[in-house]
């Protein structure tokens, strides 16, 4: 399944400025995912984050890479309405950064998800490079389908 633009916003609900993936495809069959953002000169960020030297924010890089992963399980269910919640991020790496001009693709691989918790992992690749600018470990929650656990 391939989405772009407001399509995206059937299974994460996040907007713009936030939202800045411009396509995403999805393969329940694998549990992966792949999103592409093309960084262009105009993007706002580019304006207020180092405007002289201008560089994506890693935190907007986080949140994009997030959003991928979160795309790859909300996919699989028939009620989309729950928002994810980050339960954990950890082991990232990140190697390089992303400027006006380049292409991302984050990839994202979901190892298990049961009881509304997701477990996996995701990279960002910039243009052609084999080697990922950032990666890390991830877990995230559907909070209504978390087993609910006696005081």
């Amino acid at each position: 399944m391939i989405l772009k633009g407001e399509q995206i916003n059937t299974i994460i609900q996040n907007k713009y400025p936030l939202m800045i993936l411009d396509t995403i495809e999805i393969s329940n069959s694998s549990n992966q995912a792949k999103g592409i953002i093309i960084l262009k000169n105009d993007d706002w960020f580019f304006k207020c984050h180092y405007p002289n030297y201008p560089i994506m924010p890693l935190s907007l890089l986080i949140e994009s890479m997030t959003q991928v992963f979160s795309a790859t399980f909300l996919s699989t269910l028939e009620d989309r309405s729950e928002i994810p919640v980050i339960s954990s991020i950890s082991d990232i790496k990140m190697k390089n950064s992303a400027f006006p001009g380049d292409t991302l693709k984050l990839v994202s691989s979901v190892d298990s998800f049961r009881r509304g918790i997701a477990k996996g992992n995701v990279k960002a690749y910039k243009n052609t490079n084999k080697v990922p600018i950032c990666e890390f470990n991830i877990i995230e929650v559907l909070p209504s389908k978390l087993p609910k656990v006696r005081q």
